[in-house]
């Protein structure tokens, strides 16, 4: 984990562990950081609900599913705007993993899982033979 840990909803800071991203960073509408809060959702967990299309009156109905979601994530260290910015192009946990570890990033490994890589490039040299 990078600093912090959930305990019963909460994020707690762990001594000397980083400060976590404010809520504004994450892009949380701050009409429903309060609404957030109140649930115990930490930012990053706001900000992956918020854009899968949830607000905190919805998401009380979620809470489990999206707390393991946003945890799934946190194992694998990316509770950060770079696995946000991963979630929201439809990657999962494992699959950014795997990209990021070969040095692609987002947008090519979009690209590439879409078909449109032009074969040139550092992203094309990682994956050539693996179709």
């Amino acid at each position: 984990m990078r600093g912090h840990m959930r305990r019963g909803g909460a994020s707690v800071l762990q001594e000397g562990a980083p400060e976590p991203e404010p809520w504004e960073a994450f892009g949380v509408d701050p009409a429903h950081m309060a609404g957030w809060d109140t649930l115990g959702f930490d930012p990053f967990e706001a900000a992956m609900a918020q854009g899968d299309g949830f607000t905190p009156g919805f998401a009380v109905h979620y809470r489990r599913q999206l707390g393991a979601t946003a945890d799934r994530w946190r194992r694998v260290d990316l509770d950060s705007l770079d696995g946000l910015h991963w979630h929201r192009a439809g990657f999962d946990p494992k699959e950014a993993t795997r990209w990021r570890s070969l040095g692609v990033d987002v947008e090519a490994a979009r690209n590439q899982r879409a078909g449109y890589c032009t074969g040139r490039g550092p992203a094309h040299e990682h994956t050539k033979g693996t179709n």
